[in-house]
């Protein structure tokens, strides 16, 4: 049985980890098989891509059964000359994973429209501000930091 996740996502990398997550066959060391959620590589790498192309998806399946090739060679010929050929497609794909990545961490902006990158959007919400707190004899540090005026008591 699976417990709930009961904590509360605190930032995007929480909800992103949590939603790529698996249920899992596990042996324990007693041999006994219970399912466990664990966290999915791939669907996290899929996931954080930010390529602006209705081909993207299609691209990453062809990819994925190309590199399951590597491993059903093992099926249709010999040990050696099949870990040979399973080398070479995963070295083969490798380079496109690389390019994909390159492309997702490209900024894209112009006068209208901005596309942001992974860390543009991560860091969106952590910007430094400055304030400048100019001593007023009529001003308190709080008004400052809130940006209050004090009214003329004058009036």
């Amino acid at each position: 049985m699976l417990q709930e996740n009961q904590k509360e996502h605190s930032d995007v990398v929480d909800f992103l980890t949590d939603a790529c997550k698996v249920l899992k066959d596990v042996k324990d060391p007693n041999g006994i098989i219970h399912q466990e959620l664990v966290l999915d590589t791939k669907r996290v790498w899929c996931k954080t891509q930010s390529v602006n192309s209705n081909y993207f998806g299609r691209n990453i399946l062809e990819l994925e059964q190309f590199e399951n090739l590597a491993d059903e060679c093992y099926f249709h010929m010999s040990g050696p000359r099949a870990q040979v050929l399973a080398q070479q497609i995963r070295n083969g794909c490798m380079p496109y994973r690389y390019s994909i990545d390159a492309k997702s961490s490209e900024s894209q902006r112009d006068s209208h429209n901005a596309q942001m990158t992974l860390i543009d959007k991560l860091n969106k919400n952590k910007t430094e501000k400055v304030y400048t707190l100019k001593s007023d004899g009529k001003r308190t540090f709080m008004d400052g930091v809130l940006g209050k005026k004090i009214e003329n008591d004058e009036n």
